[in-house]
C-alpha cells in the first residue's frame, strides 16, 4: 500500500532567461512533464518582466504604440501555454510578475529605452539616484515610482488582465515589488516628499525620514494590489517572493515583515539563498530570522526559497537537501527552488530519489483544496469521423476545452457539462482534453448580459460587439482578450441552452451529449452561411 506523501509545496521558478526550457515553447511540455515526475507540484512561471507582459496584454499595449510583448515571443501567449501544460500534470500554476517596480534592466549609468520604460520616463515616472542615473553599479535596473498613483494603477491592471483571463492558481511578485535605498532623487519623488512630509529635500539616501517614507509608500502599494486581486477573485492565491529581511527592509525598503502582521499576502517565499555562497552554515545563520514573523500561527504562509544555481556555482546537493529538510523541521508550508534547470537538468536524479513519488505518491499543495487540479479528461479521436472528438466526463461541472494544434496548446473555451459522454468536433487538433476551470464569471461560458442564462439575447450582444474596440466581456468578449470574435461566439455555443443559476449544471438546459458541440462548422445555423463566411466562421482557425 503507498504511503501517503505529506502535503507540502514543492515548487521551482521557470524563467525565459538561461536555458531553454520554456522560452522558445519547443521544452515546455517535457520540462513541465519532467518537473512533475521529479516530485514537484507548483511552478512560479515567468509572467512580467523587463518591460513586457508574457500574454497579449491591451493595457501595456495602449501606452506603448500596441508592443506587449518581447519579440523572441512573438504572437506566442505564453502564460496559456505554460498554464494548459501546469494542469495537464496537476500542478499549480503562479504567475510570477517578476519585475514589480522595475521597467528594464539599463545597467550602471544605462538609458531606460524600451517602449515602457520610454513611456515612464517621458512622464517623470522613473526613480533617480542622487547622481541623475536610472541604474548604477549598485542596482543596474531602471524603476517606475511607486508613489504615482498611474504606475501603481498600471501594475495592478496588468495583473489582473492575467487574474481575470487565465484560470491562474495564483499570482507572485519578487524582490521587485520594492524601492532601492539609493533611488528617489528625482524631481517627482522629491516634490511629493516635502509636500507631504513638511520636510526638506533629503541629503542622503539613507534617511531615517526617507526611508520611514519610501517603505510607507510600498506597503501602501501592496496593500492595494492584495485588495485588487482578491476582490477580483478570492480564490486566487496572492504570493511575495521578496529578500530576506533585514536586507529587504534597508536595502530595497521593502518591509515585507510588516505586510504579514498586517494580514498582507497569502503566501511568502522569502529567497533564502545565503548557503549556496556561505554552505550550510550561512542559511542556518539566516533561516531564524525569516521564520520569526510567522511564529506562532501563520508557519503555513512560508515557503522557504532556496537555490539551486544561477551566477556562480551550484549549491552542493547534499547543502540543498540539509536546508529542505530545515524547512520542514521549522514548520514552513514548503520550498520553492531557484530555479528550473537545476531542478531538471542538475539534480533530477537525486530529487526524485528524495521526493520517492513512486512510493509515496505526490505531495498535495497545502495552499489549495485537496484535488485542486485533477487529471484531464482526455478526448479519443473517433474512427472514420475526421477531427471528431469524444470524451466521458465522472463529473459535472465547468471544464476549459482545450487543444493541441501543431506545437502548442490553446485554450478554446470554457464549457459547462453535465456527467456522462460529450462529443466535440474541433479541426485540425493531434490532442483534445477537458481540464477542470476554476475560474468564476459567467461570460466565459457565454453569458454576456450576466442574468445567468445563456440565451438568444447574448448572441445579440456578441454580434453588436463586433469591431468594438477594448470590448469588455459585457460586449461579447468572452475569452477576455479585448476583442470580439468568433472565438467568443464558440463560448456561447458550446453553452447554449444553460442555466447558470442551478447548483450543478446537470440540472442544467444543456444540449444532449449525443449531438457534436462543433468547433468551427455549427455557427451557420445562427448566422448563415454567407455571413459565417464573410465572419471567418466556417472554420474557426485555433493554431
Amino acid at each position: 500500500m503507498m504511503q501517503a506523501a505529506a502535503p507540502e509545496v514543492r515548487g521551482t521558478w521557470i524563467t525565459t532567461t538561461g536555458v531553454d526550457h520554456i522560452r522558445t515553447g519547443a521544452n515546455t511540455r517535457d520540462v513541465i512533464g519532467d518537473l512533475r515526475a521529479i516530485g514537484l507540484n507548483t511552478v512560479y512561471v515567468e509572467t512580467w518582466k523587463n518591460g513586457y507582459t508574457n500574454y497579449p496584454s491591451p493595457r501595456l499595449a495602449g501606452i506603448t504604440g500596441g508592443v506587449d510583448r518581447s519579440t523572441f515571443l512573438g504572437t506566442r501567449d505564453l502564460v496559456q501555454e505554460t498554464l494548459i501544460e501546469a494542469h495537464r500534470n496537476q500542478m499549480a500554476h503562479v504567475g510570477w510578475f517578476e519585475y514589480g517596480f522595475a521597467a528594464q534592466f539599463v545597467g550602471s549609468g544605462g538609458n531606460p529605452n524600451n517602449p515602457l520604460a520610454t513611456y515612464m520616463k517621458n512622464q517623470g515616472w522613473l526613480l533617480q539616484n542622487q547622481s541623475g542615473q536610472y541604474g548604477d553599479g549598485t542596482n543596474g535596473f531602471a524603476w517606475m515610482n511607486p508613489t504615482v498613483p498611474e504606475v501603481r494603477q498600471f501594475l495592478i491592471d496588468i495583473t489582473l488582465e492575467a487574474v481575470n483571463r487565465y484560470d491562474l492558481d495564483g499570482i507572485q511578485f519578487d524582490d521587485r515589488l520594492a524601492w532601492p535605498v539609493q533611488f528617489g532623487f528625482d524631481a517627482t519623488t522629491i516634490s511629493l516628499y516635502t509636500q507631504q512630509t513638511g520636510l526638506p529635500a533629503p541629503t542622503s539616501p539613507t534617511s531615517t525620514s526617507f526611508r520611514n517614507w519610501r517603505q510607507a509608500k510600498v506597503t501602501e502599494f501592496a496593500s492595494q494590489l492584495y485588495s485588487a486581486v482578491k476582490t477580483a477573485r478570492p480564490d486566487v492565491l496572492v504570493s511575495v517572493a521578496p529578500s530576506i529581511t533585514t536586507f529587504s527592509t534597508i536595502n530595497y525598503n521593502a518591509d515585507w515583515p510588516a505586510w504579514e502582521s498586517q494580514g498582507l499576502f497569502d503566501e511568502f517565499v522569502p529567497q533564502a539563498y545565503r548557503a549556496a555562497f556561505d554552505g550550510p552554515n550561512g542559511f542556518d545563520s539566516i533561516i531564524d530570522a525569516q521564520v520569526a514573523p510567522f511564529k506562532p500561527d501563520d508557519l503555513e504562509k512560508l515557503v522557504v526559497g532556496l537555490r539551486i544555481n544561477g551566477t556562480g556555482a551550484s549549491t552542493p546537493y547534499d547543502d540543498l537537501q540539509a536546508m529542505i529538510q530545515r524547512s520542514r523541521t521549522e514548520g514552513a508550508a514548503g520550498h520553492s527552488l531557484w530555479y528550473s534547470a537545476g531542478v531538471r537538468d542538475l539534480y533530477a536524479s537525486q530529487l526524485t530519489s528524495f521526493y520517492d513519488v513512486a512510493t509515496q505518491g505526490h505531495a498535495e499543495n497545502p495552499q489549495f483544496p485537496s484535488g485542486h487540479r485533477p487529471a484531464p479528461v482526455v478526448a479519443t479521436l473517433e474512427v472514420g469521423a475526421p477531427d471528431a472528438w469524444s470524451a466521458e466526463v465522472d463529473a459535472a461541472g465547468r471544464y476549459r476545452l482545450v487543444a493541441k494544434v501543431g506545437s502548442f496548446w490553446k485554450e478554446l473555451a470554457a464549457v459547462n457539462l453535465e456527467a456522462g459522454a460529450h462529443a466535440f468536433q474541433v479541426a485540425g487538433a493531434s490532442q483534445v482534453e477537458l481540464l477542470v476551470d476554476r475560474r468564476t464569471g459567467a461570460s466565459f461560458l457565454g453569458d454576456f448580459n450576466a442574468d445567468n442564462f445563456v440565451d438568444g439575447s447574448d448572441f445579440l450582444t456578441w454580434q453588436r460587439g463586433l469591431g468594438v474596440a477594448a470590448a469588455s466581456p459585457a460586449s461579447g468578449d468572452a475569452n477576455r482578450d479585448g476583442k470580439v470574435d468568433a472565438v467568443d461566439l464558440l463560448a456561447w455555443r458550446l453553452n447554449f441552452g444553460a442555466d447558470l443559476t442551478l447548483a450543478s449544471p446537470s440540472q442544467a438546459a444543456i444540449p444532449e451529449p449525443s449531438l457534436f458541440w462543433c468547433v468551427g462548422l455549427c455557427l451557420f445555423g445562427f448566422l448563415g452561411r454567407d455571413q459565417g463566411r464573410r465572419l471567418g466562421l466556417d472554420r474557426i482557425p485555433i493554431s
